[in-house]
């Protein structure tokens, strides 16, 4: 009986084992089946690249389906028109003016509080801006940064052409200046830039054009890599809630680090420029706008839609392709494995049989068994 309940214990470590390394199995006896693995070809939970004839069972997509509903996003929004590219770009450029204005309002009229902990004024900053990317993604509106990674896994996963990558992100940061500028001329003319507002304008904007290019290169490579995730984020989940938090997270972190959006600028600049910040065209240009587009591209383009489609697209289909093959190999020492574990199983169930029955079995009889 001894050796019969130390073969169980066995046996049911290595199933519990077995089942630890294959997550997807029902049931310790269920017929092996191999993990699913993306090729760049399968589409998982979703049966369309028409996203809008998928329902999902969760509230949340896999991160392989957040990928291609971002890919296809970046389809969706390069193959429109150009008109309608700009008219959701100029709005785009709006809402971010809008969640700018608030949360220089708030932040900058704290008053004595903030002046003696600094954090307080820069966390009702931060907490204040995502609203603008929650408007912009309920309601389709387009940012360049937003552009520069889903169009980017668009084209990653040949869903649009490159003439149609280029048009998307030309006609986007168009319309984010139009939208922008607008929105500050219409903030300045009815005298919503003043007191606390305009100081913390004032100020932002004069720090905005002090660091090298170097520096503002790389703290625009850092924000859009946030904002990238964030509109990644939304699309993953599928119900209001669910954007909000995924967007809240992201914009906060890079808004309160105080890195560079080229479209939150777009916003600042022309309206610090009202306020008769000493700044010239040259400095708001060269010192902030050029390489923070630049920065904010290369983010959008390679670490965000770059790294996720060598991970679940076709940059990394060759990778995947050798991962399968070890996977095939993995499964069968997994199949091997298993058999042991079964035949100790009906061994010890034969001993226990033989046990109950009141059998005898001489020695030699008893290492066949074995």
């Amino acid at each position: 009986m001894k050796l019969s309940v130390l073969t169980l214990l066995a046996a049911i470590s290595g199933v519990t084992a077995f089942q630890a390394v294959q997550p997807h199995r029902v049931g310790t006896l269920a017929k092996l089946t191999p993990l699913r693995i993306s090729t760049g070809d399968d589409m998982s939970e979703q049966k369309s690249l028409d996203i809008s004839k998928t329902v999902y069972s969760q509230t949340i997509k896999s991160p392989k389906d957040s990928y291609l509903a971002f890919a296809e996003k970046g389809a969706s929004n390069a193959k429109m028109g150009k008109m309608k590219i700009f008219h959701q770009a100029v709005m785009g450029g709006a809402y971010v003016g809008f969640g700018g204005l608030l949360s220089f309002c708030i932040a900058g009229n704290i008053g004595g509080i903030a002046a003696q902990n600094p954090g307080i004024a820069k966390m009702a900053f931060a907490s204040l801006f995502p609203v603008n990317l929650l408007l912009i993604l309920t309601t389709g509106g387009q940012l360049f940064t937003g552009n520069s990674a889903t169009v980017s896994a668009a084209k990653y996963e040949g869903l649009v052409t490159w003439r149609e990558l280029w048009r998307s992100w030309g006609v986007s940061i168009s319309g984010n200046i139009v939208g922008c500028t607008l929105f500050a001329i219409a903030a300045w003319y009815v005298g919503l830039l003043t007191g606390g507002t305009a100081d913390l304008l004032t100020s932002t904007a004069l720090n905005k054009c002090r660091s090298t290019f170097g520096q503002t290169l790389l703290k625009a490579i850092m924000c859009n890599w946030m904002v990238s995730l964030a509109v990644f984020l939304a699309g993953a989940c599928n119900d209001l809630t669910g954007k909000l938090v995924g967007i809240w997270f992201p914009i906060s972190t890079f808004v309160a680090i105080g890195l560079e959006h080229s479209v939150a600028n777009m916003f600042i600049m022309p309206a610090a420029l009202l306020l008769n910040v000493p700044l010239s065209i040259y400095d708001v240009l060269f010192k902030n706008v050029i390489p923070v587009v630049i920065g904010n591209a290369i983010a959008g383009a390679f670490v965000v839609a770059g790294s996720y489609s060598y991970q679940f697209g076709k940059l990394g289909k060759k990778s995947l392709q050798k991962f399968e093959k070890w996977l095939e190999a993995h499964e069968a020492t997994i199949a091997a494995r298993r058999a042991i574990i079964e035949a100790q199983d009906a061994t010890s169930k034969a001993i226990r049989a033989m046990a109950v029955n009141g059998n005898n079995m001489p020695n030699k009889d008893m290492s066949k068994l074995f």
